[in-house]
Formats: C-alpha cells, structure tokens, sequence
C-alpha cells in the first residue's frame, strides 16, 4: 500500500539536516487545523512545503510502514502508484525494481542519503533482495528521470531509505515474529542523545525455509540475512557538526538455474551469498542564521557476491566484487523568502571485479575494471507569489568513457483554492552510460551508447471535505534513446550473437512510455481510513523496421492498482487489509510469452496489550494466489505471521 502521511516542519528540516536527498510525499487525507503542511526536501533537496513541489512525490511514514508490518521493503513499494517489481522467487531471491517502466537500474537507492549500487552487477542497480524494513523511519519515491540532481542512474527514478536517528533521550525497541515455512524474525535498535552526542544501533536476523525458486521445482531455496546499522552525529558548535553511519548486510540465498542437458529452469543445489556494506562520515556547515547549510561527505559502498554449487567439481562458480567511492559537497542559500539557489559536486569512482570459474575453465582471468565521473549541479527555485513556486536546474557530468553530458530539469506548483487544489508540472531529461560489465565482460558489447531520456508529466491534485477526501491524478510520457537491452542468444542466428552463444546487450534505438497515475486518500472519521491506488502504463518499443516494432516492452503490466482500508478502535485493536491487482504483461521482447495477471490480498491485526508492548498478526497472499513475476519463477502462497514488539 501507499498512504499519504503529513509530517510537521520540524521533522522535516532535521532530516536536512544530516542528508542532502530526503523525504517526498503527497498530502494527508486528515483535516488541515489537526496538523501542518507536508515539508518535502527530495525533489529540490532542500525543504519544501508539499505545495509548492511539481514533481511526483510519495512518501511512506514510520505509523504506516509499522502497521503494514511487511519484512522486505518491496512489500512496502509494491503500491506506490507507478512502482513495479519482478523477483526470482520467494523473499530473498533477485529483486528489480521499476519506476514508470523505466529499466531496473535506473533506479537510484538512498541509504540516509548515500547511493547504494552494484557496480559488478549487470546493469550497474541495486538489487533489492537483502534490503528488509527493520529500523526503517521513512521511506521516499520521487518519480521520473531525476538525473539533474541524483546523477546518470536516476533515469526511472528515486527511491530513498531512511533510518531512525538518535533525537531523544532514549528509545529502545525489539520486534520478534515468526510463522508459516519456518519465518523467524528478530531485531532490535537503541538510541539516544546525550549533550551534543547522539547515536542510533540497530541490528537483526532473518531466516525462512521460503518456496522453490523454480515455480516446477520440489525443494526450498530458504534465505538467510544479518544485518547490522549505525549512525552518529557530533555537534562541535552551533555551526559545525559531524556525522558518521555504516549499514551492513550479510545474506544467503538457495537459487535455482538451468542444468545439462535440458537447460530448463529446474533446482539445483546452487546457493549465493552476498555482503553490502555502506560506510559514510560527513560534516555540516550552518551560517547566515540558519539560511546557508553546506554538507560535505566521502562514502565508500561495496557489494561482494559469491555463488556455490556444492555437487559441482568446481564448487564456485561466481565471484563479483563491486565498489563505489563518493565524495560530494552541497550547498543551499536562501537568498530572499522567495529565491533559493542550490548546489553541489561529485565525485565517483567505480570499481568491478568478477569471474566466472567452470569445470573446463576453473581459474578465468576475472574482469576488473574501473571507471570514473566527475559533476556540478544548480538549481534555482522562486516563488514570486505565495500560489506559484518554479524551479529550474542543470547538471553537468564528466564520463571516462562518454564524455560530458548536460541535463536539466524545470517544474511549477500552482497552489490555488487555499492549497486546496494544487497544479503540478515538470519537464526533465536523464543520462545513463553502459556500465562496465555491459561493455567488457563475456556478454558485453563495446558499441554500446550512452542511454537518454525525456520525460514531461503534469498532475491535478484536489482536497475536499477539510482535506478528509484528496485525490490526485498525473499523467506522464517519457522517450528514451538507445535503452540498453539483454539479448538471449539461445537458437538466435541475429549477427550481434555471433561468438555469443549465451547472449549480449545492445541498445535499443527507441522506446516511449506513458501512463497515468490515480491516488486517493479519505479519511472520513478519526478511526477509519481509506487509501487507494491505480496506474496505466503503456511502454513500447518504437523502432520501426524492426520484428518487435510497437510491442510492449518486457514484464510491464499495463494496469495496477490496490485498494487499503483500516479500522483503529477504541481499546486500540488495529484492523487493516490490502488487495492488490497487478495486470497481463510479457514476459520477452516478443510479446509471445504471457505473464498473467495476479490478486493479493494481505489481511493484518494488532493488539497494544500495554503502553509499551503490541502483539500483531498478518496473513500475506490470503487467497492463496498462485502467480509469477517472471516466467517460471514461483512466489510464496499463503502464509500466516505472528509476532510481539516492545518499545520504550
């Protein structure tokens, strides 16, 4: 589900305070004297009332991400308007993410402000497999092509994960859960401040037998994952402060593919093994009175995956190492109540080291590349008037390999009626260059072109009711250059698979996406609440001569939609329920491989049984839906939860 939250002001300008890209969200169903306006900082990376924002926001809140009680995030994202995945199977298994069908990684993750990739992964993305809710605060959706501020990847979009920081004398929690095909689930978190000193530790376990990865499959691929999160902040003076987060992630995975001699998805003993780690320290500059903050920051992120097949001779049969180092500085001055200018630098280096050991070659010469982009970015954003806010940003990118590059970005925000009806509009471009395994390793293509994008939106949002009732509509069109495509190569003769029998990449000179996006918020008594969701995308292929000229593009559904209701009584039983409907898609290039359309339905309770302890239920894929997101991939059917948090 995706619900709408208002957050006051001072929350808001904290989150700035220790990251440059945060929060996003469009307008609480609640009436307006109970609480402020929404403050929004993702899309301008500056606070910004929700009214003045011409962008596509969502924001998911701490309230609604506990009560939809979900484990991985993805559950969380499933039904943000316009957010799609597929997954090799159960929880675990290789999770992408698409943003207005836009390609997987074009995707870019935040982790409390840094950028989380895999630069040894095929497309350079993030695989969202390992990333689980505990300790989560806030979670961020920006829509469409995002370059101008987010860098080359943010093509589809941003998503931004933010963890609970140290800003009270002291908290502690602890969550435990288990339930149907072994699930247990424990984590925990302490934080605290103490003068100018404030810390949060967080940490957890996850285990589950989960489904076999192979929808034809007997065995279970069961999943494994460790994690633990840091954050501290230092205030030297009321100037200057200094900042320091590390995430960790170790995981374990059961995988299927494809064995001799048939080649057909089936089980195989194969497992994978993957270890994130972030670690980022910063300092922050105050002056003017509050009216110039500059963040500096170096981050280093490093992914290391491993697969194993015990019955094979040569047991390892992947090693990837993938590692990002970052430096940026940000900027922001309010120059007068109704200008403000922004703006920064980067630095990237990106480093990918893989191998592919086999019984006829069991010590490959690995891949290892590295590559490197320098850039600057402004934007300006007025409000000559109190209705009417505008922003227009630039950036300029220096690639190793491509060269330069220079994106921009304009949005308005006409708020009218007292806020109560809202005209939002944009107009951005994006940039992405092949990543180094696209180019170099065994299924790369050195005539690779960079990716570009231009996409326009335009959306009317309506309060009513006292802002009880809010609904929204946006619609959206994107064209993209040269899309960077896998090719299967199995009984294809096509001249780009000569010497690649198992496939390669090659751009695809054009493809067009457009589509709308409807929410609903309606609150029409304090104890129940009522959101809804439903999106149309249409995404094609528009190279003409070609043998899948004005076909949909690959596992894309044409329509989604959820509908979420909840009920809080009295004597503090919680009662909530979720359906989801993801529509047909494709499953190849084609369109000859149909992937069907499915029904989830997620039923939820909870019970305070005291000021500091809840016990909570959940019954995920109540109607036992047999489905797929990607052809011959099973997913989890029914399955019931119980657990027991404490906070205090």
């Amino acid at each position: 589900m995706a619900k709408t939250i208002l957050v006051p002001i001072s929350a808001a300008l904290f989150q700035f305070a220790w990251t440059s890209p945060t929060a996003a969200k469009d307008v609480q169903a609640t009436p307006a004297q109970q609480q402020p306006e929404t403050i929004v900082v993702t899309a301008t990376r500056t606070p910004t009332r929700a009214s003045r924002v011409g962008s596509s926001i969502t924001l998911l809140e701490a309230a609604e991400i506990e009560r939809a009680q979900s484990i991985p995030v993805i559950d969380l994202l499933r039904d943000v308007p316009g957010v799609a995945f597929s997954r090799t199977g159960g929880v675990g298994s290789l999770t992408t993410v698409r943003i207005r069908g836009a390609e997987s990684d074009q995707t870019v993750l935040l982790v409390d402000g840094v950028k989380l990739n895999d630069p040894s992964g095929p497309g350079g993305g993030f695989n969202f497999a390992n990333l689980l809710a505990s300790n989560v605060e806030r979670i961020e959706v920006l829509r469409g092509p995002q370059s101008t501020l987010y860098g080359s990847q943010a093509m589809g979009g941003v998503v931004q994960i933010i963890t609970r920081r140290g800003d009270v004398p002291f908290g502690a929690d602890l969550t435990l859960e288990g339930g149907d095909l072994n699930t247990k689930r424990a984590s925990g978190s302490i934080r605290g401040q103490t003068g100018d000193f404030s810390y949060a530790l967080a940490a957890g376990q996850f285990e589950t037998d989960g489904v076999s990865s192979a929808k034809a499959g007997q065995e279970r691929d069961g999943f494994k994952n460790i994690l633990a999160q840091s954050r501290i902040d230092y205030a030297l003076n009321n100037h200057l402060s200094l900042e320091a987060r590390a995430f960790w992630s170790d995981s374990e995975i059961g995988i299927d593919g494809f064995p001799a001699p048939s080649f057909a998805l089936a089980d195989t003993a194969e497992r994978s093994k993957t270890e994130e780690l972030i670690v980022y320290t910063g300092a922050k500059l105050t002056l003017l009175d509050g009216r110039s903050q500059t963040r500096f920051g170096i981050s280093e992120t490093q992914t290391d995956r491993t697969n194993l097949n015990p019955i094979l001779a040569v047991q390892t049969t992947f090693i990837g190492t993938g590692t990002n180092r970052r430096a940026e500085f940000q900027s922001s001055l309010d120059v007068t109540q109704q200008f403000q200018i922004v703006g920064g630098g980067e630095f990237e280096q990106s480093r990918l080291r893989t191998s592919s050991p086999s019984v006829s070659n069991p010590n490959p010469t690995p891949l290892h590349v590295k590559s490197e982009l320098s850039a600057l970015y402004v934007q300006g954003q007025a409000s000559p008037t109190p209705w009417l806010t505008a922003t227009l940003g630039v950036r300029w990118t220096d690639h190793d390999s491509f060269g330069e590059a220079l994106n921009t970005r304009a949005t308005v925000a006409a708020a009218m009626n007292g806020g109560n009806t809202i005209l939002r509009a944009s107009l951005a471009d994006g940039f992405k260059s092949p990543t180094p395994f696209q180019l170099f390793s065994n299924f790369g293509n050195a005539k690779l072109e960079p990716e570009e994008a231009r996409s326009a939106e335009i959306g009317l949002e309506q309060a009513l009711f006292s802002r009880r009732l809010i609904g929204a509509i946006t619609y959206f069109q994107r064209d993209t250059i040269n899309q960077i495509d896998f090719v299967s190569c199995f009984g294809n003769s096509a001249a780009i698979c000569v010497g690649r029998p198992s496939g390669t990449y090659d751009n695809i000179a054009r493809t067009k996406a457009d589509g709308t996006e409807f929410s609903l918020e309606a609150k029409p008594i304090p104890q129940l609440s009522l959101s809804a969701g439903f999106a149309t995308l249409d995404a094609r292929n528009k190279v003409r001569g070609t043998a899948n000229f004005n076909r949909l593009l690959p596992r894309r559904a044409k329509e989604t939609g959820f509908v979420t209701i909840g009920y809080l009584f009295d004597f503090g039983l919680d009662l909530s329920g979720t359906y989801s409907r993801i529509g047909d898609s494709f499953n190849n290039a084609g369109n000859t491989v149909v992937i069907k359309g499915y029904d989830l339905v997620t039923l939820r309770a909870s019970q305070k049984i005291s000021a500091n302890w809840t016990v909570f239920a959940r019954v995920e894929n109540a109607g036992d839906e047999i489905y797929e997101t990607i052809t011959g991939y099973g997913s989890p059917r029914r399955q019931t939860l119980v657990g027991l948090r404490a906070a205090f």
